[in-house]
């Protein structure tokens, strides 16, 4: 987008729809609400520091933040000079506030307290008196985690989304580069050594993005276009479009598996990185950066340059916001589920050849709204939403209709996405209380499989059936992402198999942690799952209608440890 698209835009110049979502809760500093593009859609701005505090004055970062929530596609209205639209409105817990002299720069939090304390109270005064169920922090450490000792903001964060049935999201954090030498943490150059850098170890999520029940988000370049402006030779965009931003950190969580997938479980975008023809960094450059809502108070100009991962999760934020406004008794557990289903990974994905390291860059990809709540005829999504008994197994029948089981000449793809929320504890080994699984079958009696599955030991798991014919091979495999809360897999078929059974079976397997076994409060598990149909291929039905008035399929079978 040329700057001069939206650089010199006052009030005047600007047109504002509004359509519904649901409220999002933003824990950031105070936002511009006099900004005509926020005006009358932040509906509090409630702070959660003690009366006699002395604020900072308000920053940026409150207003662009709320802004990315906002106006999910003002960087194409702003271009193409269309009327810009808002979804939903936000309330806002001030829980940061600028550096003192930078109302440019990053914030901090506010020094009236910890910052766990600081995020709980903002949580619950929003949740409690609000009734807010998403909500977004765009802030973060500034060095990687320490995967044998997590932090209190960490487990406090997770601890909030159990108890509260509620979305976090989270950004993975940014890896600071020094402005005069380009050089990263690590020692690499930010540009001529992109992407190597990606995987360091300095390049490792900052808390509070390893938070296990959190959506945690990094950050992809939207443009590779350095402005033009006069004597500007030699000036580069380091990320190309659809790339990891050069600041964005990078997964996995917490784990053993070093193959683990399971941080970020998404990206969205966040901006670029730009260094000039002496190989010196230009923050905030004004062709390659995000740009979003802000009031410069020295030139009344409405919007700013902007790059960070705080940019990349008020987006997700957005589209789980619109999760629960199109399914307002969705779970938590559901609500994630649906995000990470309509994810998508770039083009640009393919070009990092390990599956692992793909997934600490790139999560499942970029989620989209519309996939999200939507189905139709070459993609239709089945949802549960509820729980099981810990040490458990449940059999979930999944219809599979003729007309997919015998292709149309293209891939066909059952994908499967399991969220649950375990309670979790930092002082323990296992962060985690529990691990679930999920497993496809196909051609078997519901019987056979109830009586094999009931011999399962939690402890010593066996797995009974291995040919392809009556359990398709998931991918990922089960033990990559044994250690998310969020998973992902899919089995893509490019043959017929119209002589398979019409009903296939999803098995969902608790496992609870050694020491969750004897905690009182912990016998029951929520969890959502969803199974999603797609052939692009198909023109001859809808799937959707299909799956909605031609088939009847028995209610799950629990089994009991």
């Amino acid at each position: 987008m040329d700057f001069r698209d939206w650089r010199t835009l006052g009030a005047t110049d600007l047109i504002r729809t509004s359509l519904p979502s649901a409220t999002v809760g933003v824990l950031d500093d105070a936002p511009a609400t006099e900004h005509p593009l926020l005006a009358g859609l932040v509906e509090s701005v409630d702070p959660m520091g003690p009366p006699e505090y002395g604020w900072q004055q308000p920053g940026d970062h409150g207003s662009e933040v709320v802004g990315r929530v906002l106006l999910p596609d003002l960087h194409e209205e702003l271009r193409d000079g269309e009327p810009i639209t808002a979804y939903g409105t936000v309330r806002v817990a001030r829980i940061l506030e600028p550096q003192p002299g930078n109302l440019r720069g990053a914030p901090r939090f506010v020094q009236s307290a910890f910052p766990h304390e600081l995020v709980e109270q903002g949580i619950r005064h929003l949740h409690s008196t609000y009734g807010v169920k998403i909500f977004n922090l765009s802030i973060g450490y500034d060095e990687p985690y320490n995967d044998v000792h997590l932090g209190a903001l960490t487990e406090v964060i997770d601890d909030l989304i159990r108890e509260l049935k509620i979305v976090v999201v989270v950004p993975t954090g940014n890896t600071a580069i020094h402005a005069m030498t380009a050089r990263t943490p690590s020692g690499h150059h930010v540009a001529d050594d992109y992407p190597a850098y990606l995987d360091s170890s300095e390049h490792r999520l900052a808390e509070p993005a390893p938070a296990a029940l959190a959506l945690t988000v990094g950050s992809l370049a939207l443009s590779e276009g350095v402005a033009e402006l006069p004597n500007r030779f030699g000036w580069q965009a380091v990320a190309g479009v659809d790339q990891p931003s050069p600041f964005s950190r990078t997964g996995p969580g917490i784990g053993t598996n070093s193959k683990r997938r399971n941080k970020p479980e998404v990206v969205h975008y966040g901006g670029n990185v730009v260094v000039n023809d002496s190989k010196v960094v230009s923050p905030n450059e004004l062709g390659a950066s995000m740009v979003s809502t802000a009031i410069n108070p020295d030139t009344g100009q409405l919007f700013q340059a902007c790059n960070g991962t705080s940019y990349a999760a008020p987006a997700v934020a957005r589209i789980a916001a619109d999760v629960l406004h199109a399914y307002p008794d969705a779970s938590s557990n559901l609500i994630r589920a649906l995000v990470a289903i309509s994810a998508k990974l770039p083009a640009t994905a393919v070009d990092t050849q390990q599956d692992h390291r793909r997934a600490a860059r790139f999560g499942l990809g970029r989620p989209d709204s519309g996939r999200a709540i939507t189905s139709g005829r070459q993609r239709t999504t089945m949802t549960y939403d509820g729980a099981m008994k810990v040490d458990t197994v449940s059999i979930h029948p999944v219809p599979v209709p003729e007309v997919f089981r015998r292709g149309s000449g293209g891939e066909r793809t059952i994908t499967v996405a399991l969220a649950f929320d375990p309670p979790v504890r930092r002082q323990r080994r296992e962060y985690l209380a529990a691990t679930m699984q999920v497993d496809l079958y196909r051609n078997i009696d519901p019987d056979e499989l109830q009586e094999m599955l009931s011999r399962q030991d939690p402890d010593n798991p066996q797995e009974f059936i291995n040919d392809r014919r009556r359990r398709p091979p998931l991918d990922p495999g089960s033990s990559v992402v044994a250690s998310s809360t969020l998973q992902v897999r899919r089995w893509t078929a490019r043959n017929s198999f119209i002589n398979d059974d019409e009903i296939f079976y999803v098995a969902v397997t608790h496992r609870a942690a050694t020491w969750a076994r004897n905690v009182t409060n912990y016998q029951e598990q929520s969890y959502a799952l969803t199974v999603t149909l797609e052939d692009q291929s198909l023109v001859e039905a809808d799937l959707h209608q299909l799956l909605t008035h031609q088939v009847r399929v028995p209610a799950r079978i629990r089994i009991r440890g």
